[in-house]
């Protein structure tokens, strides 16, 4: 019992300044939801949907990051923190030219709209507002790829401070631009996306100078520059393709969530992104347990103990399923609250609390198969996870979503129907997975994939 209590109070220890650095990327959209729907509902709307490419790639992106807190973690564990330190330094480049490729995309954002069957308004609008946020991306790449290296050595607090200081900023730089005070132009939703961009250059400049200044450069190797080559980042690369198909998987079911609002009308859309901005910020939360527990995961696969490899992912899970309960019963209580946060016109208000309250059911499965995806990653299993997602978002919840939408005229509130059974399917999927990884690690000195 005293050893699961330290358990308990060391992943929590961890989990805490995570939880707030990813809850902090959530108000930071919040932040431009909440400004742009108080200028004006349509501005909300073409917001919603101009942000779908930026947002369908940056989750791409992160898994194709994600190589870099598997690797660190795990050679962090083996005692291994030169190595740590090497990765970080072929992840920096490697993640700047993804950062750059996400905004040749993004650049073409009214063209994809159109072919979505947005109408040539929302294209025009959104694809505006695709390019600037493009802009953002290798920055972002910076950003994330350094935070990852942090967070493997169990230092996730600077991210915590940086973020929390980002919100600061992003706060008056939207009430500037968004509005156009003090002989700033008035950009409205544009406003935003630019205070978005301000707010990247800041945490890059900060986290860079946080490694330059206070992490110990003769500890982790960082004093030596490594080979760029494509053979060095083979592990890096290996593991961040399976995680970013997974990832942009998720990701382009859940924005396609946002398209098929667009065929309804402008205030579903509204509605919409109300949802899942509420439905984002309480799944950033659960999402820091996630981040800790496949940190621990990937601590004790390094060591070779998989003993605590097991028992680290089931702990993780079951500490964060008791907190998402509580995080779920408050978002069905106050989702007429947060609706009404976010814009003043009463019909997507009223349809927004609708789809929050139902919602908040798939916050906690969604949170759950997030927290085995990575720690299954954690443990070297690669292909696996993102097999499952390929079957749970794009055989499973995409179609049915539609399904509940237009064939059954469930109609705003197909969507949310469409999300809860793309969160429970996969939740279901992975922790067999991860089960049956346990049993055979039993009989096996490791597991990989």
């Amino acid at each position: 019992m005293a050893s699961l209590r330290q358990d308990s109070l060391t992943l929590l220890n961890l989990a805490w300044p995570v939880v707030i650095n990813r809850a902090g990327i959530l108000t930071l959209s919040i932040t431009d939801t909440v400004m742009v729907g108080r200028y004006a509902a349509e501005h909300l709307a073409y917001a919603g949907i101009g942000m779908v490419p930026s947002n369908i790639y940056i989750l791409i992106l992160i898994g194709l990051l994600m190589g870099t807190p598997v690797l660190v973690s795990n050679n962090f564990g083996a005692g291994k923190l030169k190595q740590a330190g090497a990765i970080w330094w072929q992840a920096l480049p490697w993640g700047f030219a993804l950062g750059v490729l996400g905004f040749v995309f993004c650049a073409f954002g009214e063209q994809f709209l159109l072919l979505t069957g947005q109408t040539p308004e929302m294209a025009e609008k959104g694809g505006r507002i695709s390019f600037i946020a493009g802009l953002s991306l290798p920055l972002a790449a910076i950003h994330m790829t350094t935070g990852f290296f942090l967070e493997g050595t169990r230092n996730p607090r600077p991210g915590m401070i940086i973020m929390l200081a980002a919100n600061v900023i992003n706060i008056f730089a939207n009430y500037l631009l968004v509005y156009g005070l003090y002989g700033l132009p008035e950009l409205g939703a544009e406003g935003s996306i630019w205070a978005t961009f301000i707010v990247r250059i800041m945490q890059v400049i900060a986290i860079l100078g946080y490694v330059w200044l206070f992490v110990d450069h003769e500890k982790y190797g960082l004093n030596n520059l490594p080979k760029w080559n494509w053979a060095g980042g083979r592990d890096l690369r290996r593991i961040g393709y399976a995680s970013g198909l997974s990832m942009g998987m998720e990701n382009t079911a859940f924005n396609a969530l946002a398209l098929f609002a667009g065929l309804i009308g402008a205030s579903v859309v509204a509605a919409n992104v109300i949802m899942i901005n509420v439905f984002a910020l309480f799944f950033m939360i659960g999402l820091g347990f996630g981040v800790a527990t496949s940190v621990s995961v990937g601590n004790a696969y390094g060591a070779g103990d998989h003993a605590a490899v097991t028992r680290w992912a089931w702990l993780g899970l079951f500490l964060q399923t008791v907190f998402m309960i509580g995080a779920a019963a408050f978002m069905f209580a106050f989702a007429d609250v947060a609706a009404g946060f976010y814009t003043k016109d009463a019909v997507v208000v009223t349809l927004a609390a609708a789809m929050i309250s139902y919602a908040a059911i798939g916050v906690i499965c969604d949170t759950g198969q997030s927290l085995l995806t990575m720690s299954l990653r954690a443990r070297g299993d690669t292909w696996a996870p993102t097999l499952l997602h390929l079957f749970s978002y794009g055989v499973v919840m995409m179609p049915a979503t539609y399904i509940f939408m237009f064939v059954l005229e469930r109609g705003a509130m197909g969507i949310v129907d469409g999300v809860l059974v793309g969160t429970l399917v996969p939740f279901i999927l992975v922790a067999l997975r991860y089960r049956w990884l346990d049993r055979q690690s039993l009989s096996q000195p490791a597991v990989s994939s």
